[in-house]
């Protein structure tokens, strides 16, 4: 093994293996068909052997080396492909230590990471190394604390017996993602006879994300709330953005548009004024427009305004981005370890919504609050995955459509669960626009020809591409979980 005696010495030797092949990294043997062969690859560059030791893969220099994928958006953006998992959690040591003197902290303080891009159609020993970054997790004094909170949360479940209730769900930056190597892989916890599942400590894919966009592609502009790393002593990001809201809790739109200074008259309005309560500045029309918020990326935190009339009615369900059909239908909801493998499932798991809640009274619209949302497990394992599959499952046999007249048009249905199947969530189109046509500008490929119904003798209708579709939260689920702001005047 090559001798690495400082952090520096490590950075140096990784930057060499920038724009080599993953083939290259490994002495050019074809690496082995595992989700980590790349990262195996990247240690075989140091002539590090694989091994489970408990210490930093460079002992010396005190470093941890890992790679990790990033993908392109259809926006032309870069993002993380996935977590960042890192060591095993020992349920029976965590609970002697503080963070401090953790072996969390100990194997991972500073991490070498080697970013390649995932590329689908590419053989894996023809992927690259595009970038590599030292990262050092006391640099940044936010992350620090923010990573040293979710750690001590991680440790207080333990400490209280209740290990098998852990879910990525709970923390911010720093989560317990599940790890085995299967689907049944458990380890006992000091405080409780209940086996939990194995998990390892990750660094959330928006964290990672975060990252890449910074010290990879350096087109990191962002917005923070935090501007003073003190006030995460006493409180973690959410305490931090409850605080914001809390004075304007009560006043009506009209006030805290005058407030503020906002002229908007259409639904943007409710996004800017969040934005201007959180004091951030730019263009904020949109739950997107907030993806550019540090903590908000970082915590995979995800904002929503939802209006409710009068009668508690909230029009509309909540809207995720359109799914490609083909893509979709290679998916699995898990792999062969029982980890999350659809993209819809990590994103469940790891989002943390942000609900900003409106309400008419009287004709006049007011800011009744917010409140922060995780879904369920019960959920996401039961009726979401429910759907989740009999989507796969009618893609890949081929999606039923059906034409009826409708006036002097024609209506086109599926056969994808609705809103009315009342099972939490929902397909339907994410716009407005129906289009059946090859290569239609709204419309996406089938992997399978539609199973037609009365298909019109017309070349807009095609017979392996419809509308594209998205997964939808139906409008009473997402009342459900904001009841308790709507019941008070």
């Amino acid at each position: 093994m090559k001798s690495f005696q400082t952090a520096e010495q490590v950075h140096n030797h990784a930057k060499k293996s920038v724009g080599k092949t993953i083939l290259e990294l490994n002495n050019n043997r074809t690496i082995k068909k595992t989700k980590s062969s790349v990262g195996d690859a990247f240690e075989n560059w140091f002539d590090k052997k694989k091994d489970s030791d408990s210490k930093p893969d460079i002992e010396e220099a005190g470093v941890e080396l890992k790679a990790t994928a990033f993908k392109k958006l259809k926006n032309g953006q870069y993002s993380a492909k996935e977590r960042l998992v890192l060591n095993i959690i020992n349920y029976e040591k965590i609970v002697k230590e503080t963070f401090e003197n953790s072996h969390f902290l100990f194997k991972n303080r500073k991490i070498e990471i080697a970013f390649y891009e995932y590329l689908k159609n590419v053989p894996k020993d023809e992927w690259t190394i595009k970038e590599v970054v030292l990262y050092e997790m006391s640099k940044n004094k936010n992350d620090y604390e923010i990573i040293k909170q979710d750690w001590n949360i991680i440790n207080d479940y333990v400490q209280r017996g209740k290990a098998h209730e852990l879910s990525e769900r709970l923390t911010q930056y720093l989560s317990p993602c599940t790890k085995g190597a299967n689907a049944k892989t458990v380890r006992i916890q000091p405080f409780s006879n209940i086996l939990a599942k194995q998990r390892a400590y990750s660094l959330k894919s928006g964290y990672m994300t975060s990252i890449l966009r910074k010290y990879v592609f350096g087109n990191k502009k962002s917005e923070s709330i935090i501007k003073d790393p003190f006030i995460l002593k006493e409180n973690n990001i959410e305490e931090i953005i409850k605080k914001k809201f809390e004075p304007y809790v009560g006043k009506s739109i009209t006030e805290l548009k005058e407030l503020f200074n906002i002229h908007e008259i259409s639904y943007q309005v409710n996004y800017k004024i969040a934005a201007s309560i959180l004091n951030l500045n730019g263009n904020f029309t949109s739950s997107k427009a907030f993806e550019r918020v540090e903590e908000f990326e970082k915590a995979c935190i995800v904002v929503k305004t939802i209006k409710f009339n009068e009668n508690n009615v909230n029009k509309e369900s909540m809207s995720f981005p359109a799914f490609k059909f083909e893509e979709l239908s290679k998916e699995s909801w898990v792999n062969e370890l029982g980890e999350p493998q659809a993209e819809w499932h990590n994103y469940l798991l790891e989002s943390r919504f942000l609900f900003v809640i409106i309400k008419t009274h009287k004709n006049i619209d007011y800011l009744k609050g917010i409140k922060f949302f995780s879904v369920p497990d019960k959920d996401l394992q039961g009726p979401i995955r429910k759907v989740w599959e009999d989507t796969v499952k009618k893609i890949n046999e081929g999606v039923e459509l059906k034409a009826t007249p409708w006036g002097k048009k024609t209506r086109i249905t599926n056969n994808f669960i609705s809103l009315s199947d009342n099972l939490i969530c929902h397909v339907r189109p994410h716009g407005s626009v129906s289009d059946y046509s090859e290569y239609g500008s709204s419309a996406d490929k089938l992997p399978v020809k539609a199973k037609w119904i009365n298909k019109p003798n017309d070349k807009r209708y095609s017979d392996q591409w419809m509308t594209s579709q998205s997964f939808w939260f139906n409008r009473d689920y997402i009342k459900e979980q904001v009841k308790d702001l709507l019941d008070t005047q």
